[in-house]
């Protein structure tokens, strides 16, 4: 090909296509899921194939790393001498904008790791008194705080489930995101299964160079991490990483950090920043809560029904599905006080089942002097154990499947299950304390 001829993008897209074949070959399948994944051809012109990457920091962190390999391919499969050049979406060779790159990139994808719900918006989010100090909070770390004041960092939002915690920390990483900002937003679950990936990989630097890298880092679901000790200490470099470059974090709990069992390096590390507690609407702001997702929903309910509406507390998600319920029934022509009642009252008795599995599990741990995480967790110390064991006993005594007292005991198999039962109920045979914290259960 002359110096400066310039091939159609489709021709650009197919080479770049047969790399990516070969490259999946050549490096890890982390290296490849973290980088690669999702890359694009932009043009080929003048002894180079421009590709975009899904964002600016994994640009440069592919001109520095894969960029000889990746050339190496392409130059084997134009069958000459190629380089391949990485840039932020939207870039091209000189500033302009080839026809591939003027498609905007996709808005369900990333800026860095994990994905962001791109319902949950900051707009979205409303403000009360039992939520106001962990906006500003969070606010304060994608500089939207009002007035400005310097970011505390990491800010640790806490409450019961459906508080409304994953919407604050989801709406905070997509504003950092508007911003141009590399961004992880994982929860719990997705930050251990993309560490322990790394560890299975061989790429553990690979994973450290992408999650300490961003800007902005959101965990949520931090109690799902209790008594993983490799995971928790891989977070607490991470959060150290973070902050000595600049950047911020902020994570989701449903307890505060000292109540979890964390490891005291990492719960000081998180007390020493914000932590603030979410806490359920006032009436009022209930009532003006549902009435801002009515407009949203196009739909008039009669004020008989917002009254019995707004007159239920709860967290945030169970006041947004009784408004969710009695909008199904006026779109049904079915909307009157007694199916009303009964469609509230079945969502009631859902809600108070979980609180009541929940308050046996945190009585329990009690009882053994633990954190109600370290049940949920895979900490292996005898009164972990020993706890875990009752616990599964007492939520079988209570009328819980085994695959639910799995679920609630930190997502384990309903196998497992089934023998954390029957220890529990050997254990509690030849103990009377806790034959009564089974009866209690």
């Amino acid at each position: 090909m002359p110096e400066q001829e310039r091939s159609e993008p489709r021709d650009a897209a197919r080479l770049w296509e047969a790399a990516l074949g070969r490259l999946q070959i050549e490096v890890s399948r982390a290296n490849f899921e973290t980088w690669l994944r999702g890359t694009r051809a932009l043009a080929r012109e003048g002894g180079a194939l421009t590709v975009e990457a899904g964002s600016a920091f994994r640009a440069d962190w592919l001109n520095g790393n894969l960029a000889a390999l990746a050339s190496h391919c392409v130059s084997e499969l134009a069958r000459e001498p190629l380089s391949a050049r990485f840039v932020a979406p939207g870039a091209a060779r000189g500033g302009e904008r080839t026809a591939t790159a003027a498609a905007p990139a996709n808005a369900d994808e990333p800026a860095a790791l994990g994905r962001i719900n791109r319902a949950f918006t900051l707009k979205r989010y409303f403000r009360s008194h039992g939520n106001a100090l962990a906006l500003d909070g969070c606010l304060g770390l994608v500089g939207e705080a009002e007035p400005a004041a310097p970011a505390i960092s990491p800010v640790v939002v806490h409450g019961e489930p459906g508080a409304g915690k994953t919407h604050l920390l989801h709406g905070i990483a997509r504003a950092a995101r508007e911003r141009g900002w590399p961004v992880a937003c994982l929860s719990g679950e997705g930050f251990t299964m993309r560490y322990q990936r790394a560890l299975r990989d061989g790429a553990v630097e690979a994973f450290q160079d992408a999650v300490r890298g961003v800007r902005l880092l959101i965990v949520d679901d931090l109690h799902d991490l209790v008594g993983k000790q490799g995971t928790l200490r891989e977070l607490l470099h991470t959060l150290d990483a973070v902050a000595h470059a600049g950047g911020g974090a902020a994570l989701g709990s449903e307890a505060r950090p000292r109540e979890l069992g964390l490891p005291e390096r990492l719960s000081s590390r998180l007390e020493a920043g914000l932590v603030a507690n979410v806490t359920p609407f006032a009436p009022a702001e209930r009532r003006a809560f549902i009435e801002a997702r009515l407009r949203e929903l196009r739909l008039a309910l009669p004020p008989w029904c917002i009254d019995q509406l707004a007159s239920r507390p709860g967290p945030a998600r169970a006041t947004l599905g009784n408004v969710h319920a009695a909008a199904a029934l006026q779109r049904q022509g079915e909307l009157d006080e007694l199916r009303l009642a009964a469609a509230l009252g079945a969502a009631e008795l859902r809600e108070c089942g979980m609180e009541t599995a929940k308050a046996a599990i945190a009585r329990i741990a009690a009882h053994f002097a633990l954190a109600a995480g370290e049940l949920e967790g895979r900490a292996r110390t005898r009164e972990a154990t020993r706890a875990r064991a009752v616990a599964a006993a007492a939520l079988r005594e209570g009328g819980r499947s085994h695959a639910e007292v799995g679920a609630l005991l930190g997502g384990r198999a309903r196998g497992t299950a089934v023998g954390l039962a029957e220890r529990g109920r050997d254990l509690a045979a030849n103990d009377p304390a806790l034959a009564a914290l089974l009866r209690a259960g």
